[in-house]
């Protein structure tokens, strides 16, 4: 194991007994036998060694309180003494079958009951099993609308098994994915031993890797963020208006835009974002990012007026009616559709 939980092995808490220790190592030890696995040996002899090495530093004082205190690292490394010389690291030996004989008082205690009895069992141990071909990874590829509300993929996999005449031959199945709200880009569901079927070897796990397909309006940001880009004309950037936002579950968000929008902008809506896929219930934000749409062509006459309002330079009092077209409502000639005179 490369980074060894031994109490979670032997299901054991922290604070367990040398007896805990004892009846758990003798449950696990007698359930994951190879000898009483025959027809699944590979997994049975791994987790039979597992099982072994736990009880082997949980059992040992002085193993199990260096354990304890520095982690499987401390353990496996060596803890210095007090005059600084490097301690001796701990190195399991494999020896699974040892530990079993040496607690029960015999290799092989299912002998009478017909397991093991034509394969000794550290033989059966030092065989390799069948080898694992490697997984096969392909594409999921979700919208963002998928993966914000949730939903449920049905896939189609082909692969080669063994018919009964003992040939191979091409096999469809589907499987079915649970996409979860909220889920990124790059999380793996995996179907075990979903593969192709061959002579000697376990079939390949089938590994579905989450894809997000390009969004028109929205993209992910940092963690559960959720990005809008919202074009705004630039007499509502400088005036106060209000975004209508649609959301990816069918909603619009009205928010109001009282103030004035400068390039680079940016507008925080709290608890509109993702979903948060392992707190269900809970959102990240919606950052809004402002695209300033200015105009492309603008007469003299109105250029002079902007220079003059922008300046201060004109006496806006009752009864003047200059300015950018002051008796027009506001609204952006692109999506999303912004509402004038926002409170």
């Amino acid at each position: 194991m490369d980074n060894p939980e031994y109490y979670s092995v032997l299901g054991l808490q922290r604070g367990a007994t040398d007896a805990d220790i004892k009846q758990a190592f003798r449950k696990l030890a007698m359930r994951w036998h190879p000898d009483k696995n025959r027809d699944n040996a590979e997994e049975a002899s791994r987790t039979f060694q597992e099982i072994g090495e736990a009880y082997d530093v949980l059992s040992d004082k002085a193993k199990r309180a260096v354990y304890d205190r520095y982690g499987y690292e401390g353990l496996r490394d060596g803890v210095p003494g007090p005059d600084g010389a490097p301690g001796t690291g701990y190195n399991y030996k494999q020896n699974a079958a040892e530990i079993f004989e040496s607690f029960f008082g015999t290799r092989n205690p299912f002998a009478d009951f017909g397991f093991g009895d034509s394969t000794p069992f550290a033989a059966r141990l030092r065989k390799p099993g069948p080898r694992k071909a490697e997984p096969v990874v392909r594409d999921l590829v979700c919208t963002l609308e998928e993966l914000f509300n949730g939903c449920t993929k049905r896939l189609k996999i082909t692969r080669k098994r063994f018919a009964p005449d003992g040939e191979l031959r091409d096999e469809s199945k589907e499987v079915t994915v649970d996409v979860r709200p909220g889920w990124k880009r790059g999380t793996r569901v995996t179907f075990p031993s979903e593969g192709d079927e061959a002579p000697g070897i376990v079939p390949a796990d089938v590994v579905f890797v989450v894809q997000e397909a390009p969004h028109a309006r929205f993209s992910r940001g940092d963690g559960a963020q959720l990005v809008y880009c919202a074009p705004l004309s630039l007499a509502d950037a400088l005036t106060d208006c209000v975004l209508e936002v649609p959301t990816l579950d069918g909603r619009v968000l009205s928010l109001p835009c009282p103030e004035v929008v400068s390039p680079g902008y940016e507008k925080r809506v709290p608890k509109e974002g993702m979903p948060i896929s392992k707190k269900p219930g809970q959102r990240g934000d919606l950052i809004l990012r402002f695209k300033i749409v200015f105009p492309k062509y603008l007469p003299d006459d109105k250029k002079l007026k902007i220079r003059h309002i922008l300046a201060g330079e004109i006496d806006m009092g009752e009864g003047h009616t200059g300015g950018i077209e002051a008796a027009a409502p506001k609204r952006s000639a692109t999506a999303p559709r912004v509402s004038p005179g926002a409170a």
